[in-house]
């Protein structure tokens, strides 16, 4: 006989105390973007399939549960990213002209367990930024993304950041296959340059220098950007990458001095979906990143309107079981009573923001994961609250 109890394979319940410490970090860290002029979304667990896969690659397409919408015959998908479904809100439902700040908090499901993390179920919060195709759109996010990460208490941070526009514009140009183009970004990744060279045999040899000077470009970003001048093509595109990088380095400093941060150009995960910046936040004792971001300009096209965008997700749920912070719920221990006098001083007490939990007869021993330090008790012919013994 099944056990009713058991959840399927990484699945978890989030208990008492650790859900405490979650809500917290929501509602803390949406106040943030709130104060940054982000406004609240709250997309559908599920959507028509083509609606999803858009944009997101082959990977989304497995890592989504599928089923049969009884209602139309079409296949549905149960969401296991949700940065789709806020461009396709942008573009299509919202129609701005100007700059639009989205932010979202929701659980996304997978299909499998991504290396690193342990749970199929994530409760993804992010912010997005419409309609501005500058940096500072960039160093605003990556500043929220960090400042995100001191709410939660998670420690030193490192910042990994690379950017997608030279990769971008050499591809372009070039009629490569899919596969070469996944071979790329396994050498890039790698390291490793024969492999590198040998997939650009037949290629001009500006095209070769610039792919190969990437592999030299990294660590350190103060010390990166000042090599990135000599090793890098004087073109266009190359000078627009270092101004974007010099930029967004400068901004972070003056918000975040103490933040570690890396420029490492050959580190290119996802630059099939992004345009333009990409980063990635790091803490000790989380085998991978606990958050990451990056500009992806053309995500809206497929809804109709392809609008400048760029934007930050963290798993609120890998979030707190790294957070430092203590959320502590003191509360009042009451008997239970049915009398006027009782109720008004209990209503009296919860509209003050106390918690007040009524012990019910037979029950006077109560479990809870909050610190019921004080009691309600009946003295004087009056109620009073007092510590408890």
């Amino acid at each position: 006989m099944t056990n009713r109890w058991l959840l399927p394979e990484n699945i978890a319940d989030v208990l008492p105390g650790q859900s405490n410490l979650v809500e917290s970090l929501r509602r803390d860290i949406l106040n943030l973007f709130e104060s940054y002029g982000y406004e609240l979304v709250i997309p559908p667990m599920l959507e028509y399939i083509e609606s999803l896969m858009t944009a997101t690659g082959s990977d989304m397409d497995l890592q989504t549960f599928k089923l049969v919408d009884q209602l139309s015959g079409r296949t549905l998908g149960l969401r296991a990213d949700m940065t789709t479904q806020v461009a396709r809100i942008d573009a299509h439902i919202l129609n701005r002209q100007n700059i639009a700040r989205l932010c979202y908090a929701g659980t996304t499901l997978q299909t499998r367990v991504v290396p690193g993390i342990f749970s199929r179920e994530q409760l993804q919060l992010g912010a997005e930024v419409y309609g501005h195709q500058g940096i500072e759109a960039d160093i605003e996010i990556v500043n929220l993304m960090i400042q995100s990460l001191k709410i939660a208490q998670v420690g030193p941070i490192t910042l990994d950041v690379s950017h997608a526009g030279l990769l971008k514009d050499i591809l372009d140009k070039k009629q490569l296959s899919s596969d070469d183009i996944s071979e790329m970004y396994r050498f890039l990744q790698a390291k490793d340059r024969t492999s590198l060279q040998k997939l650009m045999q037949n290629w001009d040899q500006t095209a070769k220098n610039t792919i190969l000077s990437l592999l030299d470009l990294s660590g350190d970003a103060h010390y990166v950007l000042s090599q990135a001048q000599s090793k890098l093509p004087q073109s266009e595109v190359s000078q627009k990458v270092l101004k974007d990088l010099e930029q967004l380095y400068s901004g972070i400093k003056k918000t975040s001095a103490e933040i570690q941060l890396n420029i490492d150009l050959a580190d290119l995960d996802g630059f099939q979906y992004h345009t333009g910046i990409l980063c990635a936040a790091y803490v000790s004792q989380y085998p991978v990143a606990i958050a990451r971001g990056g500009r992806y300009d053309q995500v809206g096209q497929a809804f109709g309107r392809s609008r400048p965008a760029t934007g930050f997700s963290v798993d609120l749920l890998a979030l707190a079981s790294l957070s430092s912070k203590k959320i502590i719920t003191h509360a009042i221990m009451a008997p239970w009573e049915d009398s006027d006098e009782f109720r008004n001083v209990v209503a009296s007490l919860r509209n003050r923001g106390e918690v007040v939990i009524e012990s019910f007869p037979g029950h006077e021993h109560n479990e809870s994961s909050m610190d019921c330090n004080r009691r309600l008790v009946f003295e004087n012919q009056s109620w009073h609250v007092v510590p408890k013994n």
